[in-house]
């Protein structure tokens, strides 16, 4: 039997990838109280000076700080749930044993509730990571941020470099669905 009929008749196989979106969630939203509870606003704590800051910083926009001066909570939280919904839709859909797409999704619906969160809760983002050299400033952003460019960059990967399925395991996919399909009764059967 194959790895891909196996995982398919194991419903808990993606359990794990649920576990993995749980921790980014619980890390991106730790570290962002912490944040708020040890530098309130405006505060900051060098890492690595004339390098690394913790800078508390709010943004009511989407990434880089673009649409900060717009009244766009609402829409984006729209465009967020969607997001979600698409990724965990393929997160259900797709085979575990694509471990990096599925590593990619879990990271990406992570990411994307983790920053949504603070979007319902406080109406923008809480980001503290800041990295800088002389007068070069990188945007602040936060650890959903990180676990999003991680997921998309694990994806892209995964696009980019996947060999296409062969015939052999197209066939196998195909004999382990025709496994779990039920033949109808006929009619004489009734």
């Amino acid at each position: 039997m194959s790895s891909q009929a196996i995982s398919i008749e194991n419903p808990y196989s993606k359990a794990r990838y649920l576990i993995i979106t749980a921790l980014a969630i619980a890390l991106d939203q730790f570290t962002k109280y912490w944040v708020t509870r040890a530098l309130g606003e405006g505060g900051e704590v060098v890492v690595i000076k004339n390098f690394f800051v913790i800078s508390y910083t709010e943004n009511p926009g989407i990434a880089f700080g673009m649409l900060g001066n717009a009244n766009v909570k609402w829409a984006l939280v729209a465009i967020s749930v969607v997001a979600i919904f698409i990724v965990v839709y393929y997160l259900m859909h797709t085979p575990p044993a694509n471990r990096l797409l599925m590593w990619s999704l879990a990271l990406l619906a992570g990411g994307i509730a983790g920053n949504l969160i603070d979007r319902v809760r406080l109406g923008r983002v809480i980001d503290f990571l800041e990295f800088y050299y002389r007068d070069w400033h990188f945007p602040v952003f936060n650890v959903a941020d990180t676990v999003i460019t991680i997921g998309a960059s694990l994806m892209a990967i995964e696009l980019l470099f996947a060999s296409p399925p062969t015939p052999t395991a197209i066939s196998q996919a195909d004999a382990a669905v025709d496994a779990i399909v039920v033949e109808p009764k006929s009619e004489s059967s009734l």
